[in-house]
């Protein structure tokens, strides 16, 4: 009995001894072996020379683990989930949008970047002074037009009543001299100057002149406001779509598949489908489309590399990017991808490359 007891303890530790080894083994050869990693260009975290934010990431992940990067570019979102799920590629990892509808075809790490959907333009170019000499120009023009209506009207009036040649503060009554003093007595009046050379006798003519100065001064405050205004609205005016409240009935560019292309079917825009980024830049800039929505870092980057691209309002639909997994089968992989991501934003690596591309 106590021979067979030695006996079952032997052939245990002997289990226990190959259970070990193989997992040792196979630990060991997955991590020395390379890793197929699908990407896509979006930049600043996937450029096309395979460099940027996530191309950084997978680096160190994998050098911390004793990985072989090899990276796979595809044109679409869509690619690369396909290249994962049919097990092409072994992860995803291009800064791509954690949804409900791609979880029940992958599985992802946890986030490592909080993002959201934005809105860019053209950046027109502005003239800049020329914009608001004529602006005032306008302002100007309008209310002179009004003011010799008005001054000429007054002046005849005033001139008709008070004509007479006996008093010196009367006016001529030779029209191509007195019309002229009536003009003069118009502006100063209105004014509220009042040089007291010319001025009304008659009760008529007083009441004239009530109403006149009464008048000048609703003018020159209307005047005042209406400049003022049109150079406020000239100066906070950045175009004709502002934010996502601008975008109805608007051509809009967004790239093909994308959660760009899901939420704009939610507004009333006239959606432009995309190819890739490029496509979708050149949609804005040939005038095919009004505005372009897409990943907001994308945007404010490319917007910060190109005078020609501005992005405008609020970012809005807040999304979270994650590394793409196949739903089984490398569960090793995605353990060891969620602890490096947790280790990189603890000890300062990850702000490190944040701050060298953001």
């Amino acid at each position: 009995m106590h021979q067979s007891t030695q006996m079952i303890l032997k052939r245990a530790i002997l289990i226990w001894l190959f259970v070990q080894f193989s997992v040792s083994f196979v630990l060991s050869a997955a991590a020395d072996s390379s890793i197929n990693i699908a990407i896509k260009e979006f930049p600043p975290f996937v450029f096309k020379e395979r460099k940027g934010f996530c191309i950084d990431m997978a680096r160190i992940i994998c050098e911390k683990n004793n990985l072989s990067p090899q990276f796979v570019r595809y044109n679409s979102v869509q690619e690369v989930l396909t290249a994962v799920e049919s097990g092409e590629c072994h992860i995803g990892f291009s800064g791509i949008t954690i949804t409900a509808e791609r979880e029940r075809r992958v599985d992802f790490s946890q986030p490592f970047f909080d993002s959201g959907l934005a809105i860019a333009i053209r950046n027109e170019p502005s003239s800049g002074h020329t914009d608001t000499f004529i602006t005032i120009m306008k302002v100007i023009g309008y209310s002179t037009i009004l003011f010799f209506i008005g001054i000429t009207g007054v002046a005849h009036l005033i001139w008709l009543i008070e004509k007479n040649d006996n008093n010196p503060k009367s006016f001529d009554t030779r029209y191509s001299l007195g019309i002229w003093e009536a003009y003069w007595w118009a502006v100063v009046t209105m004014t509220t100057v009042g040089y007291g050379d010319k001025c009304p006798q008659k009760l008529k003519g007083r009441i004239v002149a009530s109403i006149w100065m009464l008048i000048g001064i609703v003018w020159f405050a209307g005047f005042t406001a209406t400049l003022s205004s049109s150079l406020t609205v000239e100066k906070i005016d950045p175009g004709i779509i502002k934010g996502l409240a601008d975008i109805n009935d608007k051509y809009v560019a967004v790239i093909r598949g994308t959660t760009s292309e899901k939420y704009l079917r939610f507004h009333n825009a006239k959606m432009i489908l995309a190819d890739n980024l490029d496509d979708l830049i050149g949609n804005l800039k040939n005038l095919n489309a009004d505005a372009i929505v897409y990943d907001a870092p994308a945007l404010m980057y490319i917007a910060k590399n190109d005078s020609s691209v501005k992005v405008v309002g609020e970012m809005f639909d807040k999304q979270k990017y994650g590394v793409v997994f196949p739903q089984s089968g490398l569960e090793f992989y995605k353990e060891l991808f969620n602890i490096a991501i947790i280790d990189m934003q603890q000890n300062g690596e990850y702000q490190r490359i944040y701050d060298k591309w953001f």
